[in-house]
């Protein structure tokens, strides 16, 4: 079908930034919450490729993005500590994620499991992927929480504006470093992957970010008062 993967991608980066926003509702502990699900689940994707306006690309970014914009509605409603908390707490659970998912690959499957070559070929990579995935994710988004916090005290009440120019520059760090040290030898083409990949991802801000901007008008909460140190 025509453009039926590029209608997905755009569903997609919609989803995610509706679901983001969405999380607001059950309080800081539901936006953590989608940080973490958010990079996990962009992190078990991360080897699934597709083929989107004529290029190579990962299928992964929008998940990425919407984790990273949870960051900023913590920000906007919870403050800085608490958005910084969701990022060393999605360091936390990734670890665990890595450890525990191991154990599963680790056992020995009797006659009945017919699952135990998919488990593998799906987590056992995860090690690798996960943990330079955690390095780089942890220094991305703590950089872009650091940009966040500069464009808030220029632009308090520009929520797009500094939402669009944090993830933009953080989401090139992060695709650069990523591509680099977790998908080497995985991908087709590296340079590809980094080129085609900060495309897409540019795509997906471009999609989602207004929606977010423009629902948060309507949500029957205020952001935190806040003045940015």
């Amino acid at each position: 079908m025509y453009m039926y993967n590029e209608f997905l991608f755009v569903s997609q980066s919609v989803l995610v930034a509706l679901f983001a926003v969405g999380t607001l509702f059950f309080g800081r502990g539901g936006v953590t919450s989608f940080v973490i699900l958010g990079g996990l689940l962009s992190n078990i994707f991360v080897r699934k490729q597709t083929t989107l306006f004529g290029l190579d690309v990962v299928t992964c970014d929008a998940l990425a993005i919407g984790s990273d914009l949870a960051i900023h509605l913590l920000y906007e409603y919870y403050g800085k500590k608490e958005a910084e908390k969701s990022i060393w707490l999605y360091l936390y659970i990734s670890l665990f994620f890595i450890i525990i998912t191991q154990f599963f690959l680790w056992y020995t499957p009797n006659m009945h499991d017919t699952t135990q070559a998919e488990y593998i070929a799906v987590f056992g990579p995860m090690p690798w992927i996960i943990g330079s995935s955690c390095m780089v994710a942890l220094a991305t988004k703590a950089l872009n929480l650091s940009l966040y916090h500069l464009f808030s005290t220029w632009w308090a009440d520009r929520f797009f504006t500094k939402t669009i120019l944090a993830l933009m520059i953080s989401q090139l760090f992060d695709t650069v470093a990523f591509t680099v040290i977790a998908l080497s030898g995985s991908v087709y083409s590296l340079t590809q992957i980094i080129l085609f990949s900060y495309s897409i991802k540019c795509l997906a801000i471009i999609t989602g970010i207004p929606l977010v901007t423009l629902c948060r008008r309507y949500l029957p909460f205020s952001p935190r008062t806040q003045t940015p140190s």
